[in-house]
């Protein structure tokens, strides 16, 4: 079961989604509220893994906002943020998954949603030694051993890292786009390798010793067996 906070208060959308998911296949259960404030009310004990936010019909204030980042980050894990509209400032610097616009096609959203259903749970909910660094994939986070220092990965960075570090052999590009975007092969861009840019930074910071955390072989890429040794 797969459950998703549903944030909206448009009558029609909130029917139609309602009736699209409980025709859909992969156990996609959800709760409905009129506001961010109804929902975080609800919300104190645990958040759901996906919240679906309509931003253009439940809008917050700059408070409401701060506060709605503040319960988001309290989440362990962090919960994936979908959107509907624009973003507050606030919201947008925290992290979005994917945002939406009007009109919203609901069988793309449906698609979207069992895409990151599956993403979810395929993502490891342990802890694995890489380099200097402990990495908590579902927590999102990279945690330094001698330090202690933590470091917040997007939900994107993280299923990239895990993916690599799950894989055996080198991950081709075409199937990373497709395994953690979703993206059809043809489609041009650089969205791959920025992702693999901004880890490199987090992981290695701004030295060059030659000690890569990524290896590129056989046109893909894989995580270079010195860093999982730990």
């Amino acid at each position: 079961m797969f459950f998703i906070g549903f944030i909206s208060s448009d009558p029609s959308l909130c029917q139609t989604f309602g009736e699209l998911l409980s025709q859909s296949e992969g156990d996609l259960q959800h709760v409905l509220f009129d506001s961010v404030e109804e929902a975080l009310g609800a919300w104190r004990e645990a958040l759901p893994p996906l919240i679906f936010w309509d931003a253009q019909k439940a809008p917050v204030t700059e408070t409401l906002a701060m506060a709605f980042v503040s319960r988001l980050s309290a989440g362990k894990p962090e919960p994936l943020l979908l959107v509907l509209g624009d973003t507050p400032q606030a919201v947008e610097q925290w992290g979005v998954a994917e945002a939406f616009t009007r009109p919203l096609r609901l069988g793309f959203l449906l698609s979207r949603l069992q895409f990151y259903q599956r993403q979810y749970q395929q993502v490891s909910d342990g802890t694995v030694s890489l380099g200097l660094w402990l990495f908590k994939a579902r927590a999102r986070q990279l945690i330094h051993k001698e330090t202690g220092e933590s470091v917040k990965l997007t939900d994107k960075e993280a299923s990239l890292l895990d993916y690599l570090w799950e894989a055996t052999a080198p991950a081709p590009r075409d199937a990373l786009l497709a395994a953690i975007w979703g993206y059809d092969s043809r489609i041009d861009t650089h969205t791959l390798e920025t992702h693999i840019y901004r880890l490199r930074r987090k992981l290695m910071g701004e030295k060059d010793d030659g000690n890569d955390v990524f290896l590129t072989e056989q046109g893909g890429y894989q995580i270079n067996p010195a860093w999982r040794k730990g």
